[in-house]
């Protein structure tokens, strides 16, 4: 009876080590790949910006040869770039958020996402507030797992909660 109960523990200890591991891994893997997805997407944006350049220096040109004011032809444009360029900044917000960093407010000094205060200037950090982006899911697609937008926790795509920092799916 003794050596079949410390059979079952070593067995639940193996248990608990393996399910421990497995989540590491998970919860790591599933940061690298957000991470690699929001770099693919800024480089994305980068390309559609250079496009609007390229289109505005087109119109810009076309307009001026036409003798046209070229002033107010292209605000449009440049608020699509505004947008972009917002985009690019929340997805390297996210990324250095994944790795537990971010950038002093004042003096632009990578540090810890849970300082108070920047250890370069001493400005106190306000919280890092990481926006949640909206996900368009198909029909065909299934969802494999969440990823919470606060803290990068992976989860089941059933739960509704992080147990890491309570963000509500």
């Amino acid at each position: 009876m003794e050596f079949m109960k410390k059979v079952e523990e070593i067995s639940k200890k193996v248990g608990d080590t393996a399910t421990n591991t497995y989540n590491t891994v998970a919860n790591k893997s599933g940061k690298l790949i957000e991470e690699t997805k929001l770099k693919m997407s800024i480089s994305e944006k980068e390309t559609d910006i250079e496009e609007i350049y390229e289109e505005m220096g087109k119109a810009i040109y076309d307009s001026y040869k036409a003798g046209k004011d070229v002033g107010k032809d292209f605000t449009k444009q440049s608020k699509q770039i505004d947008k972009l360029n917002e985009e690019i900044e929340n997805m390297r917000v996210k990324i250095m958020y994944n790795k537990g960093l971010r950038t002093c407010e004042e003096c632009g000094e990578v540090i810890s996402v849970d300082s108070k205060f920047c250890v370069n200037c001493g400005k106190k950090q306000k919280p890092v507030k990481i926006k949640e982006e909206k996900k368009v899911v198909k029909k065909e697609d299934t969802v494999v797992e969440k990823v919470c937008p606060e803290c990068g926790q992976v989860f089941e795509p059933t739960a509704n909660f992080c147990d890491k920092c309570g963000h509500k799916f």
